[in-house]
């Protein structure tokens, strides 16, 4: 008696129809080896290591800001600061009280405590004022000082008489004359200039000339000179109590859209001039409402709610002032 050829030890013989079936269904996830040996996975201890480096590389820094940042923006009361010359110092320090006076051909740096740092101009005049931790102030006589500065907003400032410039934390550059004259001038962040009660606002890329009895508005140094020469015209005319109907439409025909910072700083200034054909102009360069009624007219008459409104349209300078930080490597 022979025993039946079982399919599973003889390939040849034919199988059982629904094992065929099975063997059919299931072929596609048999695993065929291939010539190509696949790499080997990298062990988990490795990237459980990587890891641990990395978040112990993160809190590392963190920390170190954390510590670096208080002790930078802290100064002693009163503690002098540090001078340096390209020829010798006038003065290694500068105390409070004391005067910094370079001399023809001279450059100076001091240093703002630990949040910045003065290069300071032949024929420059300066003395310290005052200085501790989140106040420091300087007053500029003659010459020119170019300020790098990276702390909160008013913590170092440049007094001029009456007036104060304040710096936001900023890029900046200042000239005084000798009869009170002056200009300042932006490259980074935000510049309040303070008079009287009257604050300015300038921005990066803008300038502000002053005297000994008027503070102008900030002007782009590229800005045509018919629109520069005409909103001057008109910002004397108007301090000194007359309005020019001619000189305000000739500033609102020639200015462009980079001007419309001059623009909002001339109507904050005089809230009147929005019954006027500025009011339009510099809505058309912010992009708003230009027949709006009711804010019109509270503008002329003074609304802050009004004014503010078309502030906030404007960019600010930032509440985070560290994000300023390229200040104090660029």
């Amino acid at each position: 008696m022979s025993t039946p050829r079982d399919p599973l030890w003889s390939p040849e013989q034919p199988g059982d129809p629904e094992l065929v079936r099975l063997e059919r269904l299931l072929g596609r996830y048999r695993h065929v080896l291939s010539g190509v040996p696949m790499p080997a996975a990298p062990p988990r201890r490795r990237w459980i290591r990587a890891l641990a480096i990395a978040g112990g590389a993160i809190a590392a820094a963190a920390l170190t800001v954390a510590v670096w940042l208080p002790w930078r923006l802290h100064w002693t009361a009163d503690a002098p600061w540090p001078v340096s010359a390209d020829v010798p110092a006038p003065t290694p320090a500068l105390a409070v009280g004391d005067t910094l006076q370079t001399g023809a051909g001279q450059h100076a740096r001091v240093a703002i405590a630990r949040i910045g740092a003065l290069e300071v101009s032949p024929q420059t005049r300066l003395s310290l004022i005052e200085t501790r931790s989140g106040h420091h102030r300087i007053a500029l006589e003659t010459g020119h000082v170019h300020a790098r500065v990276w702390a909160p907003p008013g913590a170092f400032g440049v007094l001029d008489g009456g007036a104060e410039v304040i710096d936001l934390g900023c890029v900046f550059d200042l000239w005084k004359h000798a009869d009170g004259s002056g200009r300042l001038a932006v490259g980074s962040g935000w510049v309040m200039h303070s008079e009287g009660g009257r604050e300015t606002l300038v921005p990066a890329g803008y300038a502000l000339d002053f005297g000994p009895d008027h503070v102008g508005l900030p002007l782009r140094p590229a800005a045509p000179s018919a629109f520069a020469d005409a909103v001057t015209a008109l910002d004397r005319m108007l301090y000194e109590g007359h309005r020019d109907a001619d000189l305000e439409t000739r500033s609102a025909d020639l200015a462009t859209a980079d001007d419309a910072f001059t623009l909002l700083s001339l109507l904050t200034r005089y809230p009147a001039l929005a019954d006027g054909p500025l009011y339009p102009r510099l809505a058309e360069t912010i992009d708003a409402p230009p027949l709006d009624a009711r804010h019109r007219e509270a503008w002329a008459s003074g609304s802050v709610h009004a004014i503010n409104a078309w502030w906030d349209r404007m960019p600010r300078p930032p509440k985070q002032w560290w994000r300023n930080w390229r200040d104090v490597v660029l």
